[in-house]
């Protein structure tokens, strides 16, 4: 409403509905104590299911089997409607153990590998007593695990983005791979490969460049941590799904078989 002031100006006057306003405030309050009940309460129900998947029931039926042994088909059932009759007693093993006789291992490399008996007799028994081989091996786990700290210190710091994975606790696989693998060998891996591939002989330099996104990285910054890839080593990879350089490899290796088989293989060193 305008109305004149003492000096003849025109004044403007904001009338307020009081009720009105009250009413909004308890609108807006009311509105905010139940969303902050909903929050709360679907904060105690999420805590009140994961607490219950730590505590068993008093009369649930709990089957406890030591490694090795044999679990009866009637656990192992998808549905317990059926009966079904006892397993014959005995160690079940899910997968074999890694423990290949030499002379296995050194026959296959003759007969299906192509090496010479010469050649296998050097690998026989040239690590265990060989102080300089055994050091060799020692400097490789050093550095994979060297390696795998720093890329973890710079990706918590921000400077590495992206996905990585580190494959800390596994540097026997590199420390295997500086010592026996060639560098003529074609070799994939898989998405923790940063260890792998240095081991294969690519520049340590090269591959944190990489993961740094750089141009002097091995695929000049656009492979990153999964994806290392070096021609003059034949290294090729990492894959970046589980187990998908084992299809890779297989085809890798049945081409090598039938390019010798051939007479048109490559493997001149």
């Amino acid at each position: 409403q305008e109305v004149p002031n003492n000096h003849g100006e025109d004044v403007i006057v904001v009338a307020v509905d009081i009720n009105t306003h009250v009413g909004e405030v308890i609108k807006y309050y009311l509105l905010q104590t139940i969303m902050n009940f909903a929050k709360y309460a679907l904060a105690a129900a999420l805590c009140a299911a994961s607490s219950t998947a730590f505590i068993t029931p008093k009369n649930a039926r709990v089957s406890r089997y030591n490694a090795g042994q044999q679990v009866p088909s009637r656990v192992m059932a998808a549905t317990l409607d059926t009966p079904t009759t006892e397993a014959d007693a005995g160690p079940s093993v899910m997968r074999p153990p890694i423990d290949f006789v030499w002379s296995d291992v050194a026959s296959q490399l003759v007969e299906k590998f192509g090496y010479s008996q010469a050649e296998v007799d050097m690998y026989d028994g040239e690590v265990d007593n060989n102080k300089d081989n055994l050091i060799k091996i020692y400097k490789a786990l050093q550095m994979a695990r060297g390696f795998e700290n720093a890329c973890n210190q710079q990706y918590m710091q921000g400077k590495i983005r992206g996905f990585m994975h580190l494959d800390n606790g596994q540097e026997a696989i590199p420390g295997l791979v500086d010592y026996a693998i060639k560098n003529g060998d074609k070799k994939y891996s898989y998405y923790r490969e940063h260890t792998h591939a240095i081991a294969s002989g690519v520049d340590p330099g090269a591959v944190m460049a990489e993961l740094f996104m750089k141009e002097t990285g091995t695929c000049k910054g656009a492979g990153g941590s999964m994806h290392i890839f070096d021609k003059s080593t034949y290294f090729q990879g990492g894959w970046a799904l589980v187990s998908e350089q084992l299809p890779y490899a297989a085809g890798a290796a049945k081409s090598i078989l039938m390019d010798r088989a051939l007479g048109i293989s490559d493997n001149e060193s």
